[in-house]
């Protein structure tokens, strides 16, 4: 409609035009009255000029609104009264602008909120581009920090030397721990970072918080789980040896009297009986010290040594070592793996170890079953972390027990010493790793992941 009306405009003015451009030369030639031939002249600049400046009008309105719309100017108005030419043009351009006006407010309350948002989570954020100025720093980073700015990543070095390198070096979805002295206090803080790709620049986004608190449960969880069985085990050592030794004193004391017999009263009876009472304290003797050892070999972990491993060609190897053993178990094992190399940094005879102990006790665990099945798999997650996974259909592991798993010294087997797991646990976390597992009826997966 409203380009209908221009076009019937044009016209109309440009035949007006053609009109009075024949007329006048039809008079130029036929008659002599110069004031005839003056007037029509008049007639058509004015004509010429009205076309220019009404389409000259509607051009300039056009240039003003968007202009407006570029500097985000929403206070330009165009009242359809005013503009009697093309009301419905200009109605439209005010509901425009009234649409940017209203988008204008939400992204302005949109905007508040997160700023306000930010400042209140008590997550610590920290946002820098590639030059390293920093573009965000919340009200929790300043806590954390001690700090009540922070204009370039460099600056970090002035709260702990080194910070800004270690920050700058978080990989996205990697998270890291490190101690911070602050206030005469050391806390733990866990950093994690993101990559932005802004429209012209690119952003890294650090999280950071302090966890010391729940460091210090688990902490306080764990020496406790493991003071349990430490105890539970020294105590089942030592009652045999106390009581052969009370048994040991009662054969040498005369229970009349109540003091020690003479060598007369020492019978072949008796000495058999004291050689087989100080074979049972050896025996225990033997077996604290077993354990000792043991939990020293558990503490005492050498540093890996990291080189490229290619995790497909190196659990096929281990396959073929174990084969023997789960032939003669009657295992069905199944292996996949991606058609290209899965190469991690990690330390090769470690993850030889951690492997072995997982499939043995699978093989333990499939020991009552009928239809024995483990499935190994190589598998890469969304933040192109590479993992093996272990699963078995065994007996699985019952809830009581989920939370002791990885406890050292904590077994449910009888001739077990419950240090495989705790040690694998350890061996992986040398490595920048993890093993976890998820346990479920008649089914339990391990997985190491790098």
């Amino acid at each position: 409609m409203i380009y209908r009306k221009l076009y019937t405009t044009v016209i109309i003015r440009v035949i007006s035009i053609l009109i009075n451009s024949f007329l006048l030369a039809f008079v130029w030639f036929k008659y002599q009255d110069v004031l005839l031939k003056l007037n029509l002249i008049i007639v058509l600049i004015l004509q010429t000029v009205f076309l220019i400046r009404k389409l000259n009008r509607l051009n300039y309105d056009l240039e003003n609104f968007f202009k407006a719309i570029q500097n985000n100017d929403t206070t330009v108005r165009f009242n359809s009264k005013q503009n009697t030419d093309y009301p419905e043009l200009y109605e439209q351009l005010d509901l425009v602008n009234s649409d940017i006006c209203k988008i204008k407010i939400e992204n302005e309350n949109q905007n508040q909120f997160f700023k306000v948002l930010v400042e209140h989570v008590g997550v610590g954020l920290l946002a820098y581009n590639s030059d390293g100025k920093v573009t965000l720093f919340n009200k929790a980073a300043k806590e954390l920090f001690n700090k009540s700015h922070v204009y370039h990543i460099d600056d970090l070095d002035r709260v702990q030397f080194g910070l800004s390198d270690y920050v700058m070096k978080l990989e996205p979805s990697e998270q890291k721990l490190l101690s911070l002295s602050r206030n005469h206090e050391l806390i733990q803080l866990s950093f994690k970072a993101s990559n932005l790709k802004m429209i012209d620049q690119n952003i890294k986004l650090i999280s950071f918080q302090n966890i010391k608190n729940e460091l210090d449960e688990r902490e306080l969880d764990s020496w406790q789980k493991l003071i349990r069985v430490l105890t539970h085990e020294i105590m089942n050592s030592v009652s045999p040896v106390k009581s052969s030794i009370s048994t040991l004193v009662e054969m040498y004391t005369d229970q009349d009297t109540g003091v020690h017999i003479s060598l007369s009263k020492i019978n072949k009876e008796v000495i058999e009986d004291t050689v087989e009472g100080l074979d049972i304290i050896e025996e225990r003797i033997a077996g604290i010290v077993k354990f000792v050892g043991q939990f020293r070999d558990l503490t005492l972990l050498p540093a890996p040594v990291f080189s490229e491993v290619n995790l497909v060609s190196k659990i096929q190897n281990l396959l073929k070592l174990l084969k023997d053993d789960l032939i003669k178990e009657n295992i069905e094992l199944t292996f996949t793996y991606p058609k290209n190399n899965v190469v991690v940094k990690a330390d090769s005879s470690m993850i030889d170890q951690i492997f072995i102990n997982l499939i043995k006790n699978s093989i333990q665990a499939l020991e009552l079953r009928a239809d024995k099945r483990i499935e190994v798999r190589i598998e890469t997650n969304d933040q192109n972390r590479h993992f093996i996974e272990l699963e078995d259909n065994g007996c699985g592991i019952k809830d009581e027990y989920q939370t002791e798993v990885f406890v050292p010294f904590f077994t449910t087997k009888k001739n077990g010493t419950g240090i495989g797991l705790s040690l694998s646990r350890q061996l992986m976390r040398l490595q920048t790793g993890t093993l976890s597992f998820k346990a479920e009826p008649n089914k339990t997966v391990f997985r190491m992941q790098f």
